[in-house]
């Protein structure tokens, strides 16, 4: 068994190593046909999931990096006004020898700042396991979301560990399947659509909705919820926070929480599932594509 992992791991080094000389466009071009089964139409591109591609490869600006950095993200949030809406910052570090457990909180959640689900959530400090841990986010450092999707914002983020305060949900339901996850689809903008992300801890689920929160008959690669999911308290804030941040991308999904009687923003992303899903229905994806209007190219050299 040992001795498969290793080998399944340097056959994903050796992936990595050739994708790294490959160029950007053949890649998303074969990213995007192994994964949705049709070819990428990068020319004329009227899907969503196109579109996600052509922005990777066309539409970089310094701000897209400060915003899917999730340390830099915060100041962004701050001078707009809207530091109240975070998370409580315990700590940044550059290595995980670095962090202090000793000068920590009880509970507290540690997260990669340039990863998509590297967090670790400490309920209890006495109860975790420090070589688990350390593991883990050593583990981090090999995370390339560079090779494969080539989602250029991510490029020039140098990693750290956060540290911030654990959002403990008062309810015990949303304790033992996690925190519900908001998140608001905006282009040009102005949001359009939301979804909602349930029990990811256990029987994951999703939801789409409009702005004025009628489900959707959409599904993605979560199957749809059983039950209603309620329209969440200041639903009307979110979407006001979001439409100030959309004002300086074409596109940008926002994320949010909403517990305790109060909400917190989560993280802006530009990629969402690096572009490559399937939409049920088909149709869905052109829906999207329509209301993701691409700007000039802004692509530099430097870039």
């Amino acid at each position: 068994m040992l001795l498969k992992q290793k080998l399944n791991k340097i056959q994903k080094r050796l992936l990595y190593m050739i994708l790294d000389l490959l160029p950007d466009k053949l890649v998303l071009n074969l990213q995007y046909f192994a994964t949705v089964g049709r070819k990428l139409n990068l020319k004329n591109p009227e899907r969503f999931t196109e579109k996600v591609q052509w922005y990777k490869l066309n539409y970089r600006t310094p701000l897209m990096t400060i915003c899917s950095d999730k340390y830099l993200m915060r100041n962004y949030v701050a001078d707009k006004g809207y530091s109240e809406f975070l998370p409580s910052l315990l700590g940044i570090y550059d290595s995980y020898n670095q962090i202090d457990f000793t000068s920590l909180p009880n509970s507290f959640a540690l997260k990669c700042n340039n990863g998509s689900g590297t967090n670790i959530f400490i309920r209890n400090k006495a109860n975790c396991d420090l070589g688990v841990i350390k593991k883990t986010i050593d583990s981090w450092s090999k995370v390339n979301t560079l090779s494969v999707g080539r989602e250029w914002s991510y490029q020039n983020i140098k990693q750290k560990i956060i540290v911030e305060e654990l959002l403990t949900p008062e309810d015990d339901f949303q304790i033992e399947n996690g925190l519900n996850d908001y998140k608001i689809l905006c282009f040009n903008g102005n949001p359009r659509y939301a979804w909602v992300d349930v029990k990811r801890h256990t029987d994951h689920r999703r939801n789409f909705y409009d702005l004025n929160w009628m489900q959707l008959n959409v599904m993605t690669d979560k199957p749809n919820t059983d039950s209603e999911v309620p329209k969440p308290s200041y639903f009307e804030l979110m979407l006001e926070i979001a439409s100030d941040f959309a004002q300086d991308f074409p596109f940008v999904r926002v994320d949010f929480y909403c517990l305790n009687n109060r909400i917190y923003i989560g993280e802006l992303t530009f990629y969402p599932w690096s572009g490559c899903v399937q939409f049920i229905p088909d149709s869905f994806d052109f829906e999207l594509g329509k209301a993701f209007k691409l700007p000039f190219i802004t692509r530099s050299r430097e870039a």
